[in-house]
């Protein structure tokens, strides 16, 4: 085999799990630290702009993934430069209700680009990958489920104020951090009911969510959790296997 051809053979190749739990780790911690750090962007402008350089960490995961097959994976690239650009506006204009739409519309997209590119992988996990990896993998994809929820009832709050509702004592209009929360308290079923959806697409969005929500912790999670360790992939190979 020549040498061009083991070149492009090892470009094209899935990239392995053990080159992958890195930055999966990466995008792990940077989603934690994103979707539950959310109050940072109410202490201040410059809080506000620490807090959007969080998802550099979001975007290095993506660059990571995009390296070794850019044909593949370019609606990651072509996310991540719409959530640069959104983010620029958002912070050059936090006040303006478009770029605000736009920050969160771009945070929407790349997370969304990078949910189905999770669940990809779940359902045809690399040849390599461990139990521990595919476990790695869901609990991000739950995080950006959450997330992309959050930005979806943020949008219809946008388009039609008074969609939901925040019933917490002194509270005003509700931002779109207040519906970050409230998708993740949707998310996990627990129904405080202080942030609560009054129009019918908000109604239908959070519904949604709830279903989906039980439905990965009880298809996907759970059943990763119960055969941890028993699986094929998980089994010491001996020499010449």
């Amino acid at each position: 085999m020549s040498v061009n051809a083991m070149s492009d053979s090892s470009s094209s190749r899935p990239m392995l799990a053990a080159e992958q739990r890195p930055s999966l780790w990466l995008l792990l911690v940077t989603l934690m630290l994103l979707q539950f750090g959310y109050p940072l962007t109410e202490a201040g402008p410059w809080w506000t702009l620490a807090y959007l350089l969080l998802y550099s960490g979001v975007i290095g995961f993506g660059v990571h993934t995009v390296r070794p097959n850019p044909r593949r994976y370019w609606p990651i690239a072509a996310a991540s430069i719409t959530l640069v650009a959104g983010g620029t506006w958002f912070a050059l204009q936090q006040d303006s209700s478009a770029a605000t739409s736009a920050m969160l519309s771009s945070v929407g997209l790349l997370q969304l680009t990078l949910l189905v590119v999770l669940l990809t992988r779940l359902i045809h996990p690399p040849p390599d990958a461990h139990t521990v990896d595919l476990l790695l993998i869901a609990v991000c994809a739950y995080l950006l489920l959450g997330g992309v929820f959050g930005v979806g009832a943020s949008l219809i709050e946008v388009v039609q104020p008074g969609s939901f509702v925040d019933n917490a004592p002194g509270a005003g209009a509700v931002a779109w951090q207040s519906l970050f929360y409230g998708s993740y308290v949707t998310l996990a079923t627990l129904g405080y009911g202080d942030v609560t959806p009054v129009e019918p697409w908000a109604r239908s969005l959070w519904s949604f969510e709830a279903v989906a929500g039980t439905l990965f912790l009880a298809v996907v999670i759970a059943r990763l959790v119960g055969v941890a360790g028993f699986a094929a992939r998980d089994q010491p190979r001996h020499e010449g296997e």
